[in-house]
């Protein structure tokens, strides 16, 4: 098998393994209990300690000479809290208040905010294509959010709310640590990212407070999320870019709310109407449009 198509087995399982991980969310949301703060603090600081743990075996020397840059450390800590910590928290927070697949696709919204943040700094107008893209994201968002009518909305307003901050989070997830993978690769500075984002949310949302009972299921399910949700899905996805290229990998990532929607429709009975259908295709259709450089 040559590296392309192992790159592309690669990025379609992590994106996969994103997907399963936010219908597992969802589940203990909906059904345990659990609160979306200790589910987010739990995934950062459990794939923190795991990648770092990794990192200090297998890049030792680079991993030293990053802890000795004060300022790669303070943009890392950033990028942790700005990023990390406010995309894990927002995504699943819109998981709990809509559902799995409705949330991962709201994300993908991040797309057009990434754009025109972009424009903006270039101080130049969206081209023919990226417009296109912009009223297909816009179409998909309305239809996702009022099935089409004018009058009222079909989710809620706090569903819609988080789902837009979730793909704000996601373009400052996106936009924050742009220097900082440059400089160091991704593995290093989304490791200690995760872990002090996990640390500083545990401080501020004082995640010892929050009460859940952890019974052999959720132990189950919140493992599943910090292995294969996160530190699984983050190595394949990002391993399966390299090798087939950041745009082909962006759109081969669109397996991720594919994989979230058909979860929670088989094994949480989420009922996904048409017109949800054609929401999320005009939504991940920007995806693809704007996939070209």
């Amino acid at each position: 098998m040559n590296q392309y198509k192992r790159g592309v087995i690669y990025t379609i399982i992590g994106g996969a393994c994103w997907g399963i991980s936010g219908t597992c969310g969802e589940y203990l949301c909906t059904f345990r209990g659990m609160d979306t703060r200790l589910l987010t603090d739990m995934r950062l600081i459990g794939a923190g300690i795991i990648l770092c743990l990794f990192m200090a075996v297998r890049y030792r020397e680079n991993m030293r000479m990053f802890l000795r840059t004060p300022n790669a450390v303070l943009h890392c800590i950033v990028f942790g809290v700005g990023g990390l910590m406010f995309t894990q928290y927002a995504y699943l927070t819109a998981i709990a208040k809509t559902n799995a697949g409705t949330a991962t696709v709201l994300q993908y919204l991040s797309a057009i905010f990434v754009l025109l943040i972009v424009c903006l700094r270039n101080r130049k107008l969206p081209v023919l294509r990226e417009n296109i893209a912009i009223i297909s994201c816009l179409v998909g968002t309305f239809l996702v959010a009022t099935h089409g009518s004018f009058t009222s909305l079909y989710i809620s307003k706090e569903g819609l709310l988080w789902g837009f901050l979730a793909a704000v989070a996601a373009t400052l997830y996106i936009l924050i640590p742009q220097q900082l993978l440059a400089d160091w690769g991704s593995i290093i500075p989304t490791g200690i990212g995760m872990l002090t984002g996990g640390i500083v949310f545990f401080f501020v949302m004082r995640v010892w407070r929050i009460s859940v009972h952890f019974d052999l299921v959720t132990v189950a399910i919140t493992a599943l999320i910090v292995l294969v949700g996160t530190v699984l899905a983050f190595t394949l996805f990002l391993k399966g870019t390299s090798l087939v290229g950041p745009a082909r990998g962006n759109m081969l990532g669109c397996v991720e709310p594919l994989m979230a929607t058909i979860c929670s429709a088989v094994f949480l009975d989420t009922v996904f109407l048409p017109m949800d259908i054609i929401g999320f295709a005009f939504i991940i259709a920007t995806v693809f449009i704007l996939a070209k450089k």
